[in-house]
């Protein structure tokens, strides 16, 4: 399927791949490959609003919002809902958090706070124990599925429509043909 960016389509990928590696049933892997699937899938739902924020012309809006020129995902996906679906619009993080995104997010979007949790604790180098459950780490992946295209008819209900082009193998390709001298960025 295609996706709004290269980097969304390896992101999801690479957690389909770790689910297909989990579904093996290999109990010694589990984690491991939950792990993966849980947390590049929340890479991906990530990868996708910086997507739509570029690709609607709203990138520097959301720095300028949130005050941080590298918000993390639970500002993101706040930015998205104050611009596309709220209908009194905050002006800035402060007031966005005074009135509730939080509570918002997590009515709006089913599953997105156990899938930032556990993106978080990773990232704070804490296993979270949702690895350790295939159904559970199944259920995150397909939330993050469903949170991604909730915000694509979001957006073109709003009348900024964003497209879906590249597919997994035009990602592959492009970051694959790369000079294998070159410096990591």
């Amino acid at each position: 399927m295609p996706e709004g960016s290269k980097q969304a389509a390896i992101l999801i990928a690479t957690s389909f791949q770790a689910m297909n590696r989990a579904a093996e049933g290999r109990r010694d892997t589990l984690v491991s490959d939950a792990t993966v699937m849980i947390l590049f899938a929340g890479f991906y739902l990530e990868a996708t609003l910086n997507y739509i924020a570029e690709a609607t012309g709203n990138a520097p809006t959301m720095v300028k919002l949130l005050k941080k020129p590298f918000p993390g995902l639970q500002d993101k996906l706040g930015w998205f809902y104050n611009s596309f679906v709220a209908k009194k619009k905050a002006s800035t993080r402060k007031q966005l958090y005074q009135w509730g995104i939080e509570a918002k997010l997590r009515r709006k979007f089913p599953g997105f706070a156990e899938l930032y949790k556990f993106r978080n604790d990773i990232s704070h180098g804490r296993i979270n124990k949702c690895a350790a459950s295939l159904q559970t780490a199944n259920r995150l992946r397909n939330n993050a599925k469903s949170i991604v295209a909730a915000l694509y008819t979001i957006t073109s209900k709003t009348g900024h429509p964003v497209s879906r082009i590249p597919t997994y193998q035009e990602a592959i390709a492009h970051f694959t043909n790369v000079n294998p001298t070159a410096r990591c960025s």
